[in-house]
């Protein structure tokens, strides 16, 4: 096998995407999507009967101007030069679906000897709004039933015929703005299915300002390195495994969720990422397997590897909520996001100080519910102070 140039491919990706104005979280993930993409469907853990493969689901998300579209267009540049099959985001669910079977490959799996089929796509998509399209229930379930990566999947035409594919394997980034959710998931979407299979990373700004891009010209040594060195993930397969540290981790991580949960204290009051918590475990496995990849070759996940990971997804997990914050029934939306804006800001505020600012949108009930959703998704403290006035405090830690 070719040796490796980098001592990690995802530092390299982030010392290359370093002077761009794009949060480093988006950077980040969009380095993950890029390695599971390049691993394809040929590497596995298993998990009891069944195989985890690191394909993954991440969403972008965060307002206009936030810079989310560079590192969804630096991602799909590497997996160019992999000759990989990317599904732009104006795409029909038919046209998806015949080049899923057009991807269709074989390879002789190294542990084995024996010969798998596999149908790796990668979809890379800067508007997700135009390629979820506007509540299309029977696509979000395909993408779906496609996420555990199934040895086949079926489903019968319209002409009575039955088509298959073989080998499922889908990893999907996309970036949107919170507003855009409630128009895109379908109700069966959000809180369990499509959501729960989904890695949401929000940022509420871009990282940094830099007032001449031309001043710091990208790093084409860098990237001819990182192209090689994501040639060589490409060609990893086979079984990966924990080291026994890094299971007692893993184990240590799924015990201590489960026993929050079954205590009525779960990581999320957001009844949106109820199915998402429920697969953490998932994510973690997943994740662990690319952060062991993204520093070698060998095909042992150790702790170091699932500490990485777990500390990514105790990071992101931080601002989750706040995708869904434009999502459900809510007559307050855009107040909210307004309110939560102001108050980010400054930090804290009093109750006349936001009416004042307000008075034009928002009336005494609508501030009322307001604060009830902040005060519940934890995102402010409410204190008492003189004259019956009441104090709001952010308190996103």
């Amino acid at each position: 096998m070719t040796e490796r140039r980098l001592d990690d491919w995802l530092t390299g990706h982030l010392e290359y995407t370093d002077k761009t104005e794009s949060p480093t979280s988006y950077h980040t993930w969009a380095g993950v999507f890029a390695i599971a993409s390049a691993l394809e469907r040929k590497v596995f853990m298993r998990q009891s009967l069944s195989q985890i493969y690191p394909n993954v689901y991440i969403l972008l998300v965060g307002p206009t101007g936030g810079r989310k579209g560079i590192p969804v267009m630096i991602a799909r540049d590497y997996l160019e030069e992999l000759n990989t099959m990317i599904i732009e985001e104006d795409i029909t669910e038919e046209a998806l679906i015949q080049q899923m079977k057009a991807a269709g490959h074989d390879f002789i799996a190294p542990d084995t000897n024996r010969r798998w089929f596999q149908s790796p796509i990668s979809i890379c998509a800067e508007e997700l709004s135009v390629f979820l399209q506007e509540k299309n229930t029977r696509f979000q379930a395909y993408l779906t039933n496609w996420y555990d990566s199934r040895h086949r999947w079926s489903r019968r035409t319209k002409q009575s015929t039955t088509e298959h594919i073989v080998g499922v394997c889908v990893n999907l980034l996309g970036s949107t703005a919170p507003s855009w959710l409630p128009y895109m998931l379908s109700r069966e979407a959000v809180g369990g299915g499509f959501t729960a299979r989904c890695i949401f990373v929000v940022e509420q700004a871009k990282r940094q300002t830099i007032l001449d891009p031309n001043e710091f010209p990208p790093d084409e040594g860098l990237r001819q390195v990182l192209l090689h060195d994501l040639e060589v993930i490409h060609t990893l397969q086979g079984e990966y495994m924990f080291s026994p540290e890094a299971k007692e981790a893993y184990k240590d991580f799924y015990r201590t969720q489960e026993e929050n949960v079954l205590a009525g204290n779960p990581l999320f009051n957001v009844p949106y990422l109820e199915g998402y918590e429920s697969r953490r475990q998932t994510h973690l496995m997943k994740l662990s397997l690319c952060m062991c990849v993204s520093r070698g070759n060998e095909h042992i996940v150790d702790l170091a590897d699932i500490e990485r990971a777990a500390a990514l997804l105790y990071e992101t997990e931080k601002n989750m909520a706040y995708a869904f914050t434009g999502v459900g029934g809510s007559k307050y939306v855009r107040e909210t996001e307004a309110v939560l804006a102001y108050l980010r800001a400054r930090g804290e505020v009093t109750r006349s100080e936001l009416m004042r600012a307000f008075y034009r949108d928002i009336d005494d009930v609508a501030l009322e519910s307001i604060i009830n959703v902040l005060s519940h998704m934890k995102v402010i403290q409410v204190s008492v102070i003189a004259n019956n006035e009441r104090r709001y405090t952010l308190d996103e830690d």
